[in-house]
């Protein structure tokens, strides 16, 4: 996958926060994933 395929941080945030207002009750689900990737990517940064 190369840069130009991902997503920058604002647009992901953007997307997000439109698809909440029109599926609130996504958004426990969205705080955990978020959270789970946060700790994964924590655990991944105290290896290295």
């Amino acid at each position: 996958m190369s840069d130009e395929e991902v997503p920058s941080k604002e647009e992901i945030i953007k997307n997000m926060a439109k698809h909440l207002q029109t599926h609130p009750e996504d958004g426990e689900e969205v705080l955990l994933r978020t959270y789970e990737l946060a700790f994964i990517k924590g655990k991944l940064d105290s290896k290295s």
